[in-house]
């Protein structure tokens, strides 16, 4: 195969024609892209037979053995595998492969930070959600904040819900910064640590989002949660006015942090 640098004549999003060649993998015929960016695009795109996207992800580690990036993010496709095809009723057993899985990543990339604050937070999620670890799962999230805060997210959003609440467009120019317009994995990390932190610990990560991510849904989703909570709302509640004077990327989301702010819960 050729080198890790895009292609011509591919298509980077991954999609292809019936006359394209094909590899075997596992078993299973697999659409042959010469770069790995184009393999892993359509790795990660939608499958209806879980054994098939397998195949795929597994091909562009076979097919790009030199191209770490691209097989890192194959590998954390691999474990997140374990959870689907609906996370909520993953097994145990799943959940616990998934977990080992995406430790064995963080083991095989340690080199690579776009794959280390991956797989730290899916572990977050997984010990915190899924496996009743919390503590567990705040490690791996304060990882991301110390060791991986400008690290971006990229390719696809961290979880199958990321984007369904209050992903909605800000509506002033003025309110639109570089920071709003890249997300990363600290912001959610962050998130995480106010909803399922100690107090001391929430209020911090709290008051990082506010001063580093002001515009940002993450600090907007914080803030709800501060209010949300008798022990952090005294901390929250003065900022709310701030806030919401500068803050216009969704108005659902205001108006539950005013409504919170006023004592009343939406």
């Amino acid at each position: 195969m050729a080198g890790c640098a895009p292609q011509t004549g591919d298509n980077p999003s991954g999609t292809w024609s019936k006359a394209q060649p094909k590899t075997i993998q596992d078993g299973i015929e697999i659409p042959l892209f010469t770069s790995p960016a184009a393999q892993l695009n359509h790795a990660m795109s939608g499958f209806r037979d879980k054994k098939e996207k397998s195949a795929a992800l597994r091909a562009v580690i076979t097919l790009f053995p030199d191209c770490l990036l691209e097989r890192g993010h194959a590998a954390l496709g691999l474990a997140y595998l374990h959870l689907e095809p609906d996370y909520r009723f993953a097994r145990p057993l799943d959940v616990r492969k998934a977990a080992n899985d995406f430790q064995a990543v963080l083991t095989d990339y340690a080199f690579l930070p776009d794959i280390q604050a991956k797989a730290h937070w899916y572990l977050g999620w997984i010990y915190t959600t899924l496996d009743g670890q919390p503590e567990k799962g705040q490690a791996h999230f304060h990882t991301i904040v110390q060791n991986f805060s400008q690290v971006p997210m990229n390719l696809s959003p961290p979880t199958p819900w990321a984007n369904l609440v209050y992903s909605h467009p800000p509506s002033r120019a003025e309110s639109v910064t570089q920071k709003t317009l890249i997300k990363y994995w600290s912001q959610i990390a962050l998130l995480e640590i106010v909803r399922h932190g100690t107090r001391d610990e929430a209020v911090t990560a709290f008051d990082t989002l506010y001063d580093k991510f002001f515009t940002s849904t993450e600090t907007g989703l914080a803030l709800k949660t501060m209010l949300s909570n008798e022990k952090l709302a005294l901390h929250a509640r003065p900022l709310v006015e701030k806030y919401l004077a500068r803050f216009t990327a969704n108005p659902y989301l205001a108006r539950d942090i005013l409504r919170l702010a006023k004592g009343n819960i939406p």
